[in-house]
């Protein structure tokens, strides 16, 4: 029983080895180069994509200033009231009245009745001839 030496995968003319993917030792070394760039350079595209996302996380983590009431100028902290007017009051300037809002409440609530509630006509005279 003789074993047939297998010539390298790529070619170039010397014997391959069945543990070095059937490559020489030249071209076996060649090869796990290429195989190092091609993971590098997946692995530096996927530093790229997790850098980009740490910059947003940095924007968004940027100390905010104490909030305060619009009205008084108390520190409101985490129960501070949004108004649709855009401010944020503290609770003794949280309704409409004690912080002199100027959007009027009466007109939007009047646009959303209109809005939901559609105007039914009847013909009432359906049996004319």
């Amino acid at each position: 029983m003789t074993i047939t030496p297998i010539l390298c995968a790529r070619r170039c003319g010397f014997y391959g080895n069945p543990s070095n993917h059937n490559f020489c030792s030249q071209c076996y070394q060649a090869f796990l180069k290429e195989e190092m760039a091609e993971d590098v350079s997946i692995l530096s595209e996927k530093i790229s994509s997790l850098s980009v996302i740490a910059e947003k996380d940095d924007h968004s983590m940027k100390i905010q200033k104490p909030q305060r009431c619009m009205a008084c100028m108390k520190k409101v902290g985490l129960i501070g009231f949004n108004c649709k007017c855009g401010g944020i009051f503290c609770n003794k300037h949280r309704y409409p009245e004690e912080h002199a809002c100027v959007l009027d409440f009466k007109s939007i609530g009047r646009a959303a009745l209109v809005k939901e509630n559609p105007l039914c006509k009847v013909d009432k005279l359906e049996n004319r001839i």
